[in-house]
This record gives C-alpha cells, sequence and structure tokens, in this order.
C-alpha cells in the first residue's frame, strides 16, 4: 500500500467492506426473513449487541448455512414444481434401481410423497442394452422406459429420455451410479427459481467415502484440452467447496435444466460419442444468455471409482477433436485488442476511495493509456477526488448492474479485490478474458469470520490468469493451486524522493498513525516508549488523529497529501513500521526513495526489497527487538547514511517504467491466441465417465 495514500484510507471501504456499518440493512433483514425465517430475523435483532463483545464466537451468527438446506425445503413444501428425471442406461439395472430406491426417500415428506402439485416422474432411457437388461428394468416400480434400437452412445440415448419428458417439466440429468440424498432436488429447484437467467445447476457429487468428487467443471491446468472437477478429493465440508456461485459447466452426471433452456438451446449433441457433451451443453447455454451455477447444499453420491482407468479410447478422442474444433477459439482466440491493434483493458474496483490498492490499480490505467492501449475503471464508486486518473470511470450501483454492462465487451477484465472476481469471471465466460490482481491474500482481514475466508479461496478460480505484488503473495497462491505473474507496485520517483534544502533531523521517529491491527500500531508505540530519555520526538501520519491526542512527545499530522508525505520522509530520522501482515509495505520503500533510514518488522510482502542490515533493520516483532533497532539507527548516523543510500539503490529498481514494462508483457501475453493440440495418451483421473 502506498504511504501517500495508504494515510488516508479507510480499511473498510479500500477492502471491500459494506460503507457504514447498515449498509443494505433493510434489504439484508427482507432476505433473511424470506429465506430463513421470522425466528432468525428475531435471533439476529436480540444477538446483534452480542456481536461486539468476546461473546460473538459462540452465537451462531456464521451460518453453517451453506451446507443447510432448510430454506429450500422450506421453500419446496410450498413452490416447487415437476421435474422429469432422465436417467440414461446401458446393461446396469440394479445400479438404476438403487438409484430409483433413493430418489423416492429424498423427494417424500412427512405426509408420503410430495403431491400432485410437484410429482417426480422417471424416465429411463435404455440404450439397446438387450432383451435380458430391459427385463431387469422392467421390474423396477415407478420409472417409464425408453427403449432403444441401437447403442448411439451417451448424448444421443440421453435426448431418447428427454423427448420422453412431460414438455411442461424441468428436466434432471442422473447417472444410473448415483444415490441421491435428502434435500437435493428441493436444494436444485431452489436455486433454479433465484432469477430468469438461470438456466443450469448442478449438484456438489461425493465419492462413497465422504470425499468430493464434483464441485465445478474447470479447465485442467496440467492438460487444458481436459476438464477438471473443483476441489476433487478434497473432504465433503472443505469450506470453499461449500461456497455456491456460477460456474463453466457441470456435470452430466447431475445436471438440473431449466424448460425454458431446453425451449432454447435444443437438445444435446449427438456428435459426441463420449465425454464433452456437458460442458458443450453448458457453454451453449452461457452463449444464449443462461447462467450455470453450482449449487453445494445439493448433495449426491457418485458411485465412480477414485482409480478408474484413464486410457484413451477412440470414442473419448473422437469427442476431443469434435470439441476443439467448435471450441478452441471460443476459449484460447478471443479478441481483446482495438482496431489500431492496442490492448482494451477493464480494471474492476469495489470502490474508488483512497488507498494504496487503489493507487496501484489507477497507475495502472494511466501508464497503459499513456501508451496507447484503450484503459477504463468500472467501480462501485465514483470519479476519485484524490487522484488525478486520466482513465475513464464507470460508476454502476451494484455489481448486478456492472455485470450486465460487463458480459458483452471484448476486453481483457480484471478483477482487483475478492469481492470483483466473480462478477469480473462470469462476465469473461462469453466474451473478453478474465485477470485476477492479487494485491493481497485477502483471508487475513477476516480473522473472525471462517466463512468470508472459504469466499475469499473460493473466489481465486482457476480460470483467471494472475497476477500479484509479491513473492509472498505467489507463494500462497501456488498453495491453493494458481500461479501468478509477479507485477510489483512501482515508485513514483518524481513525487517521492531526496529534497534539496531538506534537513534530515536526528530526534524524529515517523510511522503510520493507522488503528487497523495489521499495522499493529502497539506495537510502535511501546517500542518508542521504551527509548533512553529524551526520546525523540514520534511523528504519526494517517487520518485518525484521535489516536494519540494528547500525549507528549507524539505528533499527528493529519490527512498529508503525497508532498507532505515526501517531506515527512526527507525530515525524519528513521521511518519504522510494525505491520504483521502487508500484502507489499509500499511505505517502508518510498521511505527507501527519499534516503530515510528504515526499520521494520517482517510483514510478508516486504521480503522482496527488504534486507536486513543493507537497507534496513528488520528486528523481532517484539518491544524489546523494535526498540534496541530504532536505538541503533538513531544513535548512528553512518550506519542511517549506509541505509539511506542502500535504500536509494533498491527503489530505482521499483520505478514505474520498469513496473509497466513487466505488465504490458503479461497482458500481451494474456492476449495471445494459444492451440490446443488434441491429447493422445491417457485422460487425467478427473473427468466424468458417461455411463455405456
Amino acid at each position: 500500500m502506498s504511504s501517500g495514500s495508504d494515510n488516508h484510507s479507510n480499511e473498510r471501504v479500500l477492502h471491500g467492506e459494506p460503507r457504514g456499518g447498515l449498509a443494505g440493512l433493510r434489504r439484508r433483514i427482507y432476505l433473511t426473513y424470506k429465506y430463513r425465517g421470522p425466528r432468525t430475523v428475531a435471533y439476529r435483532l436480540l444477538t446483534f449487541p452480542l456481536r461486539f463483545t468476546p461473546l460473538k464466537p459462540y452465537l451462531r451468527l456464521e451460518p453453517s448455512a451453506r451446507r443447510d438446506r432448510s430454506p429450500a425445503l422450506r421453500w419446496y413444501r410450498t413452490e416447487g414444481r415437476p421435474v422429469t428425471i432422465v436417467i440414461p442406461s446401458y446393461r446396469d439395472a440394479a445400479r438404476v434401481a438403487k438409484l430409483v430406491a433413493s430418489i423416492r426417500r429424498t423427494t417424500r415428506t412427512r405426509g408420503g410423497v410430495l403431491g400432485p402439485r410437484n410429482p417426480v416422474r422417471i424416465v429411463v432411457a435404455d440404450d439397446d442394452s438387450g432383451p435380458e437388461h430391459l427385463a431387469a428394468l422392467g421390474k423396477i416400480r415407478g420409472i417409464e422406459i425408453v427403449r432403444g434400437s441401437e447403442n448411439v452412445g451417451f448424448a444421443a440415448n440421453l435426448n431418447r429420455g428427454i423427448a420422453a419428458a412431460d414438455p411442461a417439466h424441468d428436466i434432471v440429468i442422473l447417472n444410473s451410479d448415483m444415490i441421491a440424498r435428502p434435500g437435493w432436488l428441493a436444494c436444485l429447484q431452489f436455486e433454479a427459481s433465484r432469477g430468469g437467467d438461470v438456466g443450469i445447476v448442478g449438484a456438489k457429487l461425493l465419492y462413497p467415502d465422504d470425499r468430493i468428487q464434483f464441485a465445478g467443471t474447470i479447465r485442467n491446468l496440467d492438460a487444458p484440452e481436459w476438464f477438471d472437477h473443483r476441489y476433487r478429493g478434497k473432504a465433503a465440508k472443505f469450506g470453499p467447496a461449500n461456497v455456491p456461485g456460477p460456474a463453466l459447466a457441470v456435470t452430466g452426471a447431475c445436471m438440473y435444466v431449466k424448460r425454458a433452456v431446453m425451449q432454447k438451446v435444443g437438445l444435446f449433441d449427438a456428435s459426441y460419442p463420449m465425454a464433452y457433451e456437458d460442458v458443450d451443453y453448458c457453454l451453449r447455454a452461457w452463449k444464449s444468455g443462461y447462467r450455470v451455477l453450482y449449487c453445494p447444499q445439493a448433495e449426491v453420491y457418485h458411485l465412480e471409482s477414485m482409480t478408474r482407468g484413464t486410457e484413451v479410447r477412440e470414442r473419448e478422442r473422437a469427442s476431443q477433436r469434435v470439441f476443439w474444433e467448435r471450441w478452441g477459439d471460443f476459449f484460447d482466440a478471443r479478441d481483446v485488442r482495438n482496431a489500431d491493434g492496442m490492448l482494451r483493458v477493464i480494471y474492476v474496483t469495489e470502490d474508488t476511495g483512497v488507498g494504496g490498492g487503489h493507487r496501484d490499480v489507477f497507475e495502472h490505467a494511466n501508464r497503459l493509456l499513456e501508451r496507447g492501449h484503450e484503459v477504463e475503471v468500472w467501480s462501485l464508486g465514483g470519479q476519485p477526488d484524490w487522484f488525478q486518473l486520466k482513465a475513464p470511470v464507470r460508476t454502476f450501483e451494484d455489481y448486478e448492474a456492472l455485470l450486465a454492462a460487463l458480459r458483452p465487451v471484448d476486453a481483457i477484465k480484471v478483477a482487483t479485490w475478492w469481492a470483483t472476481s466473480t462478477p469480473v469471471w462470469e462476465a469473461s465466460v462469453v466474451h473478453g478474458i478474465p485477470v485476477f490482481f492479487v494485491q493481497d491474500i485477502e483471508t487475513s482481514y477476516y480473522p473472525d469470520s471462517e466463512l468470508k475466508r472459504d469466499e475469499v479461496l473460493a473466489s481465486y478460480r482457476p480460470e483467471f490468469r494472475y497476477m500479484t505484488i509479491s513473492t509472498w503473495n505467489s507463494d500462497r497462491l501456488r498453495e491453493v493451486g494458481v500461479t501468478a505473474t509477479l507485477i510489483p507496485p512501482g515508485i513514483d520517483a518524481a513525487t517521492f524522493h531526496p529534497l534539496a534544502g531538506v534537513e534530515r533531523r536526528t530526534d524524529m521517529v515517523l510511522a503510520i498513525g493507522r488503528s487497523n491491527p495489521l499495522k499493529n500500531l502497539p506495537l510502535t508505540l511501546a517500542s518508542w516508549r521504551s527509548l533512553s530519555e529524551p526520546r525523540p520526538e514520534l511523528c504519526l501520519f494517517g487520518i485518525e488523529p484521535e489516536l494519540m491526542a494528547g500525549e507528549p512527545g507524539i505528533h499527528y499530522v493529519t490527512s498529508p497529501s503525497d508532498e507532505e508525505v515526501n517531506r515527512l520522509f526527507n525530515e525524519a530520522t528513521v521511518f519504522v513500521q510494525t505491520s504483521t501482515h502487508e500484502g507489499f509495505c509500499l511505505p517502508a520503500l518510498e521511505a527507501m526513495a527519499t534516503g530515510c533510514a528504515v526499520v521494520c518488522t517482517d510483514a510478508h510482502g516486504n521480503r522482496d526489497f527488504c534486507e536486513d542490515e543493507r537497507n534496513c533493520l528488520m528486528p523481532h516483532p517484539d518491544r524489546a527487538s523494535v526498540a534496541a533497532a530504532l536505538e541503533r539507527a538513531l544513535a548512528d548516523p553512518e550506519f542511517r547514511e549506509h541505509l539511506g543510500h542502500a535504500g536509494i539503490e533498491t527503489a530505482v529498481d521499483y520505478s514505474w517504467p520498469r513496473r509497466i514494462d513487466a505488465l504490458e508483457r503479461f497482458l500481451n501475453d494474456v492476449a495471445a491466441p494459444r492451440r490446443i493440440e488434441p491429447s493422445t495418451d491417457v485422460v487425467p483421473n478427473v473427468r466424468r465417465e458417461p455411463v455405456k
């Protein structure tokens, strides 16, 4: 974060928290009442004051509700609609019988079957299994059998069943090797009803040992000609897998398809002999204006083995050829350049308020614009009044409006905070290329909310191309399966530099005065108070002067401009920052650019440029160690000068022209067309294999 802006920043605005503690309160109350009932509303109102006490963790304020099916079940009892379940079958009557029994068990209420308003009709499409197997299917009560006269493959056989469905019904497709769990259908239909543009919904599929088999379809990172199942092998309770949201596709092993989609998109493509037909269908739905959603509350067992074979057979090779001939350019040759051949780039921010993260984004936009690229900032905030942003700003009331406008645009679309990830990704399914600019691992902002941390981790979708600002961030992203290109912030040498005629004092410790716990101001204060008398002046800057009201020896500079911050860096004897965590820690680098001696604790993001004893002192994060480092720097002018010279040399490596060169290379690589070569040997053990 930049010091000149960091001193102004409001943590809630910068990092995506609601603007005001009561933001959207009426709507939150309404939605809670609608989907969770009056008792939940009453409980939350009565316990609201306790949210600000140590009792908060014991109040059940964080709904384990991601796995709570009760809202869907309540809705389904009164609003549920009839469906036709289509089960493709080939010599698997015993499995069909188990599946049908589980469907009957899980689509009943206490009073028996759900009733005439929302019956479940089951159609089994047999792909020419032979008389013996047809006879076995005929013994299963409560199903309708569609007999195939020839073996036509999964997609064509599935179409037989769909054709026999009630034309007024939504369709649910289930593989025969599935076992339904309670609430599965209610959850799928509830999710499908949440918006007119929702077209297809998929469930979380589990292996019999309760590990995840499927939680949404993604590109295989190591073999991009194939598709993976997200979170495959994780425990069913794995938090990020329980975050609902849009998906590129859902598996045909369990797929809820609204009738309107069938009417507009049509049947499955029978030219796929085995595999890819489900991804193809979901992509056609996206292109037709429908959304595809993953619903983790709906859980179904899939009896597929974790160790099934991976040999590529001719049918799979044929399906793969068909798919990439049809969809190769759709995925990997998107045009994101204007008529002059320059890049079109849209940065999406939660807000435009004062903050180091926004400053970095706005510098990107301005400097790319100067190089001739077409750049815009789209945000829920307005034109910033604290930064001279030359790129156009488009303001939207909410993410829904932003998403609607962003969908048809062919551009590189850049998410800049975890809450912008989903709208940016969804807006890039059909048009444009999604990029995620990760400026910090945002789980650190929610130490008391496992729910939020799960949402953050789920937002790191593998389909993004990633850039980040520090090696520490890059390493953490790699731990969740994401590879990021390093694009650190730049130093504005025109703003942060040594000032001629400004004498550096020998009795002034400078620090950022922020109450944000990550900044760890108490350690800075305790270390300064431990210094020998007479203590040097402690000068703090920021937007919270009330923090230090009246304490002798402390001077607080409120809301200084960048130029004023630069002067403070030039006057200070030493700059100290004791943050427990920073995405990059730009203030320390800006101080170095002025020749100021720096004392800072290890804050993760500053490891890329801070070298203990060379350009700074990095004491252990305790009072005695930080105080000792300050004493040493204050007492030794030659050592301070050594640190200052090395700091200036370090800052040169972070000049903005070099940073934008790297950014431009990254974005040009993102925009470069790619070609997928079909696989010939093995299938990664990650895909659904259709029943044959």
